[in-house]
């Protein structure tokens, strides 16, 4: 009798210790995000899962798989939650969301954000993200991994810092990725032929004109023109799509 009760107690423990895990990982377990839009300047469309391309209109919920495209003189504003933060997608622009998902831990929220930027320019403003988080921008000849901050990036990987840290990992043509990071403030920026430096300051004027009042926080920005530039100018720019000369390697990152 006594080891028929034995038996049975330790059963019940066993069956209890198992439920726990198993609600333990189903707490914890990813749930797929979602991309509000908030705001919309001119036209912008999107499609699904490849499908046909779509008018895009404020306030419609995008999940992983969707492709935006902006036109000439339009910008969209997504929102990817509390601690993803804001993404402006600027005009001639074309974004996947490759992947968006978060986990509950309980401790903190871990989110998982894939961005493609085939062509044109997006600016972003994430909150501090945990250790755990994941937030990646893909261009064609690299990837920027996001630390929590306010910045700007092209396909062409011209990357502008305002504040907070990423890291750009830049691909050359026929070369190896080498990992650059930056950190802010104050401003930096990175350019394929000349890597990181301290960002001037018409840039870093020009950045935040283009993020707006609310900081890409979906609030446009003024119909005013900002800092302009032109490619003759010796500060920083983003240029169209362009392969940097292999004359003009870029740097090794300090050791």
């Amino acid at each position: 009798m006594k080891f028929k009760e034995t038996l049975t107690n330790g059963l019940v423990k066993l069956t209890l210790g198992l439920l726990a895990i198993g609600l333990a990982t189903g707490l914890q377990a990813q749930t797929p995000g979602k991309a509000e839009v908030r705001a919309i300047k001119g036209q912008a469309n999107y499609s699904t899962a490849g499908g046909a391309f779509l008018p895009l209109k404020v306030g419609a919920i995008l999940y992983s798989g969707t492709t935006i495209r902006t036109s000439s003189g339009s910008l969209v504003d997504l929102f990817l939650g509390n601690s993803a933060g804001f993404v402006r997608i600027t005009e001639n622009t074309t974004l996947a969301l490759d992947k968006l998902a978060f986990t509950e831990t309980g401790a903190d929220t871990v989110v998982e954000v894939q961005l493609n930027l085939p062509d044109g320019t997006i600016l972003g403003n994430v909150n501090k993200l945990s250790a755990a988080s994941k937030y990646e921008v893909k261009v064609p000849n690299g990837v920027a991994g996001i630390r929590g901050t306010r910045f700007r990036i092209s396909s062409s990987a011209y990357v502008v810092l305002l504040e907070g840290s990423l890291i750009m990992v830049y691909v050359p043509p026929n070369g190896q990725p080498t990992p650059y990071p930056l950190f802010g403030p104050p401003a930096q920026y990175f350019s394929p032929t000349e890597g990181p430096k301290p960002a001037p300051i018409d840039l870093v004027r020009e950045v935040e004109h283009e993020l707006g009042p609310g900081g890409g926080r979906g609030e446009l920005p003024p119909d005013r023109p900002g800092p302009t530039r032109t490619p003759g100018d010796p500060l920083p720019f983003i240029p169209p799509l362009q392969k940097p000369s292999p004359t003009q390697p870029v740097p090794p990152p300090p050791c």
